[in-house]
């Protein structure tokens, strides 16, 4: 950890304290933990209207039967 903070403390004003540096980094890490997440639960959720709404954007014949189509497989 004192690896990581030395390294981020490069990049605050010289002489910040390593508590303020601390709470500062607690407090982005925090909101990039939350982005990630609301990220992923959007992500999910045009997934499920994709593959569950009548116009997925594909024809679900044809990947129903894509092993035949594609490679000639039974």
């Amino acid at each position: 950890m004192a690896d990581a903070l030395d390294r981020a403390a490069a990049l605050v004003a010289p002489g910040t304290p390593a508590a303020t540096l601390v709470h500062d980094l607690a407090i982005r890490g925090a909101h990039a933990l939350l982005a990630d997440h609301q990220h992923d639960t959007h992500a999910i959720e045009r997934l499920i209207r994709r593959t569950t709404s009548d116009d997925a954007g594909y024809d679900r014949d044809v990947l129903a039967d894509v092993d035949r189509l594609g490679w000639g497989q039974p």
